[in-house]
This record gives structure tokens, C-alpha cells and sequence, in this order.
């Protein structure tokens, strides 16, 4: 159940995280020193009146607007209706390696049933257009991981994101979602069950208005949060330039450690990877150990996945696994349609065969036995 704040206070709250034309530093300075949410808009109105300039008297227009006030009782009943967390920059549950980012966000958006500030977090990035080797390496580093208290921290875009975020679920690995959209608007929408298991699993978290819609500039915005949240971050695979590299650089830009998994020169999605590591801007990872010395990780009590030895497949995972035996390379969509599943239901069987160390992923949404 959440802890939600009067009425008022949160509409204040959200108020001031909706005022354009303030900077977030100006905001967190003023927010730190008023007693409650709403010295923070008084405070705020003198702070705007004092300046006596055009943009100070945009600010002011806003907050005199009750338009913006009827905006925030939307937002709020919205919020409500659909189980969503508010959480301002100061308050408890922000999560605690964020806060001490200059450029963290006043509030964010959250649904999910774990908060992020009992255990230490590593974001996992990469490009969308992964290779067979980096979604192999993915997958071996999260599911040695999986034995150790860590939550995994990604974007649920295509590729290595919603690779991690899909096996972290599958492990049972707590780990949280950070959109370039809504909380109610998912993007990419075929990703939509993946947050809904990441919301059981963790959390997925936003910035940006329950329906905000996904735009170009939003995600190089949220990466700042992927960056933020995290003790360190792991580049598996990317391109010179990308969303990745970003992430890896605002990192830097945090203090905070990066590492990258080294790749064939050969391959672009690669270069990018490599380059951090030459320029010192990453340290090479070559095995898990790296990471759990580094962030002091204790086992957790999970059980280690089975072996090949006693696997034991579910009537329907033997269906699939029946179908990929046939041929080389066959696609996801051919598979759908021999065995007639639902694509978020094919999606869980074919990661669970995946874990199973039975089925290999390729590029394209092509599949292979082991």
C-alpha cells in the first residue's frame, strides 16, 4: 500500500516538479531549505519576485495559472487510480545514489513492489542492435550475478536492455526499469508484459507524466537516471556512438566505476566498448568477480540455476523446443506460428529454454538449439 501525502501537499509537490524555466539545482537548493511543500512554492514566488526579470515573470505566470494546479490534480488522481508512487528528490524512498546527482530529477514516477536503496545496483547497457556474442555475455554475467544480493538497473529498449531485464525476471533478480515515456505509456509497446513482470520483480521508474508519449530527447534525459541510480555500470555491446555511451559517460561524470566487455575489433558493435577501454574511460570486464569485489556483494539465498542434468521441461517449453530442432535459424514470428502461443507467452518460454541453456538467441529474433 502506499504512503501517500495529503492531498495538497502532494498537488504542490508535483506543481513544482511541472514549473518550466527554473533550473533543477535552483529547485533542489530551494527545496532543501523550505520546511514543507508549500513554503516550497512561497518560496519559490519570492525567490522569482526578487529577480524581477522576463523569465522570472514566466515562472510567476505559472505558478498564478490554475491551470497547472488542474494539470497536478490530474496527474495525481492518475496516479492513484493506477497504483503509482510518487517520489520527491528528498523524501525516503528516492533512490539513494541518485540524490546525489546535480542534475537527478525533482520527482519521479514509480510502480513496482521493491524500492531500490536495500541493495547495490549495477545498470547493464548496450546497444539495440546486439550480436550473438554480446547477448551470450549478457546472459552468462547476470546469471552468475543472479547468486549475489544486486539489483540490475537498464531501459527496457531493444537488445541488450530488455535482454537483461527479461532474464533478470526470469532469475528472480530485483531490477528496475527507467522509461523515455510514461509509466502508462510503455515504450516499445511489445515490451509492455516485460514491465509488468519488472514492476512484480522491482520497479519501473519515470521522470515524465504517467502518459507522457516517448520522444527522441527523453531518452538521452532518462539515461542520466540509469547512470545515476547505479554503483557502477557494465557496457556489454555498442557502436562508437549510442545510447550506451552516454550512459557510460554520464557515469563518469558521477564518479561512479564503468566497465565494458571487450569485443571483436572487426565488429561495430564493438567500437564502441572498445574505445571506452582505450581510453581508459572504462576498465575491461572479463569476469563477474570484477563487479561483486568491487560493490562487496554477499550471496544471497536463491538457489543456483540446475544444471543440464536436471532439467525438466514443461509440456509446452517441449513444443518449442520440438519446433527449433528442425531447422537452422527459424524466426520468432514462424515459431508463433506453428505453435499458435501469444507472443508474451512465446516470449517466456523461449527465455526460460534460453536459462535452460538449451536454445541460443540471434540477431533478428532468430533462434537455434544449443
Amino acid at each position: 500500500v502506499l504512503q501517500l501525502l495529503p492531498c495538497s501537499l502532494m498537488i504542490d509537490k508535483i506543481v513544482y516538479s511541472l514549473i518550466k524555466g527554473v533550473p533543477i539545482r535552483t529547485k533542489k537548493l530551494i527545496a532543501d531549505q523550505a520546511d514543507d511543500s508549500q513554503s516550497i512554492l512561497r518560496e519559490l514566488r519570492l525567490k522569482m519576485t526578487n529577480i524581477n526579470t522576463k523569465s522570472s515573470y514566466k515562472v510567476l505566470n505559472q505558478l498564478n495559472s490554475k491551470n497547472i494546479y488542474n494539470e497536478a490534480q490530474t496527474i495525481l488522481n492518475i496516479c492513484t487510480d493506477n497504483n503509482i508512487e510518487i517520489i520527491f528528490y528528498n523524501e525516503e524512498n528516492y533512490p539513494k545514489n541518485l540524490i546525489q546527482c546535480q542534475d537527478a530529477p525533482i520527482l519521479i514516477y514509480c510502480k513496482g513492489k521493491k524500492h531500490s536503496n536495500n541493495i547495490p545496483l549495477l545498470s547493464i547497457v548496450g546497444t539495440r542492435d546486439c550480436s550473438d556474442y554480446g547477448l551470450g555475455q549478457c546472459k552468462d554475467f547476470i546469471s552468475y550475478l543472479a547468486n549475489y544480493n544486486i539489483g540490475l538497473v537498464s531501459g527496457l529498449a531493444y537488445g541488450i536492455d530488455i535482454h537483461t531485464h527479461r532474464i533478470a525476471n526470469q532469475l528472480d533478480i530485483p531490477n528496475y526499469a527507467v522509461l523515455g515515456s510514461g509509466i502508462l505509456n510503455i515504450y516499445p509497446k511489445n515490451h509492455f508484459t516485460e514491465s509488468e513482470l519488472t514492476a512484480e520483480n522491482g520497479m519501473i521508474i519515470s521522470e515524465f507524466t504517467p502518459f507522457s508519449s516517448p520522444k527522441s530527447y527523453h531518452f538521452p534525459q532518462r539515461n542520466r537516471i540509469i547512470a545515476g541510480m547505479s554503483m557502477c555500470t557494465m557496457v556489454v555491446e555498442s557502436p562508437i556512438k549510442g545510447g550506451a555511451i552516454i550512459t557510460a559517460s554520464l557515469a563518469n561524470d558521477y564518479n561512479r566505476d564503468v566497465f565494458a566487455i571487450p569485443g571483436n575489433n572487426n565488429q561495430s558493435t564493438s567500437k564502441g566498448t572498445n574505445t571506452l577501454i582505450e581510453k581508459n574511460q572504462a576498465a575491461i570486464l572479463n569476469n563477474p568477480e570484477q563487479i561483486i569485489d568491487l560493490l562487496g556483494l554477499s550471496t544471497s539465498n536463491k538457489n543456483p540455476a540446475g544444471t543440464q542434468s536436471d532439467i525438466q521441461l514443461a509440456s509446452q517449453e517441449t513444443i518449442i523446443y520440438e519446433l527449433i530442432s528442425k531447422g537452422k535459424d527459424i524466426s520468432f514470428n514462424k515459431i508463433q506460428m506453428e505453435s499458435n502461443f501469444p507472443t508474451s507467452y512465446l516470449n517466456v518460454i523461449l527465455t526460460n529454454l534460453e536459462l535452460k541453456d538449451l536454445i541460443i538467441p540471434k540477431f533478428g529474433n532468430f533462434y537455434n538449439l544449443k
